[in-house]
């Protein structure tokens, strides 16, 4: 059985087991036994945080002095930044607009551009589509501006993406997901991870043939962004060979008594919930609260540092996909030398959409670079769309015909342990043994 060989394999990789909040005991959802359906199932490939304080860790290449005053010369260009910064799920927005400034000032201190840098940021609170349009029209207006990280969500993309093309001005989100994004023919519009469907179309696979659960339930805060995901998510567990027993939207709040009653009468194994960091750790908590002993999992919208710190020992055992790569549970060195630059500036370990947001940055300072000392919206524009064989932190960076990353599907699987993510592995590669 493919799950039995996952468990012997990872065992021989891993000597920690990850912490289970799960429905293994007899008795509990669908009366699985133990060894079943829980994240233990899921053991850490040898990946741990690296230790950001260690003077080992070098930053060369990630944190310059400026060896000359070449960075203060030349005209000054922008490149914009669009996301919610301050509003409920800003702590999904800012570590890649904090990756963006870092990646500026770092180009800037190199001193071997012919311009000087300069990031924009504009604040959508909540990240909704309706002042997008606003926010977009003031990079548009300003000439400077060549080059648009983001938007985050994939609401307020849908609306500022059609101006960026009509004015043709690049912009790449770093964490919008959206299927349909990329559907709509704006020449201007990259995509630097998967979409939703990819996510949820490997989760019911994750779900039912590595973790061997059965009964689901699916939960979404009915936004764009978590009926979409919850959408794919259980179709993929059906066709896997799982039953989903409940699939439900509640709009966001802070009793949900009422769901979590029917979950847990629907005698779920997993608790799927598809929404934001807001409001997932009073999910889970109020599951437990209820007595609520199955999984529980989510996407990318519940990662994030705050899904541990407010979920606490709710949150233990959770198992989190995302498109993203999580730097500081990574055993890659430039991952690491990342990680620890940000740490150094900021204070803080990166969180979630940190490491796409550097590459969406470098990618289009390599584009300025590329136009020396005359960048414009057009040369931008015509790197980025031929791009070739990029190597970025997250991936190697080709795009597809509709401006996806070429083999892009990835989604990476997390699991909280004694208070952190850990990275149990891709679920191309766990399926595949």
């Amino acid at each position: 059985m493919r799950k039995k060989r996952l468990l012997l394999m990872f065992a021989a990789l891993s000597a920690v087991a990850l912490v289970t909040g799960a429905c293994a005991e007899e008795g509990g959802g669908g009366g699985t036994q133990a060894g079943e359906c829980e994240s233990e199932s899921l053991q850490a490939l040898g990946a741990t945080a690296p230790d950001l304080s260690s003077k080992d860790f070098k930053t060369v290449g990630f944190s310059q002095k400026a060896p000359s005053v070449l960075a203060q010369a030349g005209r000054t260009v922008k490149l914009g930044f669009i996301g919610d910064l301050t509003g409920a799920n800003s702590n999904l927005v800012t570590p890649s607009n904090e990756a963006a400034q870092l990646a500026v000032k770092q180009a800037n201190e190199a001193g071997d551009l012919d311009v000087t840098l300069e990031l924009v940021s504009l604040d959508n609170k909540d990240g909704g589509p309706d002042p997008a349009p606003a926010l977009a029209q003031r990079l548009i207006s300003d000439a400077a501006v060549l080059g648009v990280i983001g938007p985050a969500f994939s609401g307020e993309t849908a609306v500022a993406s059609p101006l960026f093309a009509e004015a043709g001005l690049t912009n790449i989100s770093p964490s919008a997901t959206n299927p349909d994004l990329t559907t709509n023919g704006w020449r201007t519009f990259f995509r630097a991870l998967a979409t939703d469907a990819v996510q949820g179309g490997q989760t019911g696979p994750l779900i039912v043939d590595v973790l061997g659960c059965e009964r689901v339930a699916v939960v979404n805060d009915r936004s764009e962004y978590g009926a979409g995901l919850a959408e794919a998510v259980a179709a993929s567990v059906e066709e896997a060979g799982g039953e989903v027993v409940l699939n439900e939207g509640v709009e966001p709040t802070t009793d949900y008594t009422s769901v979590i009653d029917s979950v847990l009468a629907s005698d779920a194994e997993v608790l799927y919930y598809s929404g934001y960091v807001a409001q997932a750790p009073l999910v889970v908590k109020q599951y437990r609260d209820k007595g609520g002993e199955g999984l529980f999992m989510g996407g990318d919208g519940d990662k994030g540092a705050d899904f541990i710190a407010e979920g606490a020992e709710a949150a233990e055992g959770a198992v989190l996909t995302c498109p993203c790569l999580d730097p500081n549970a990574s055993d890659d060195p430039e991952s690491q030398e990342f990680a620890a630059a940000y740490q150094e500036e900021y204070g803080k370990a990166v969180d979630i959409y940190g490491a796409e947001g550097w590459d969406v940055t470098q990618i289009f300072i390599a584009a300025i670079r590329a136009g020396g000392a005359n960048p414009t919206r057009a040369s931008v524009l015509e790197y980025v769309t031929n791009l070739s064989d990029y190597e970025g932190l997250t991936k190697t960076f080709n795009w597809t015909p509709e401006h996806e990353v070429e083999e892009g599907e990835i989604t990476y699987v997390y699991v909280v342990r004694d208070g952190a993510y850990a990275l149990a592995g891709r679920v191309d590669e766990l399926l595949a043994e």
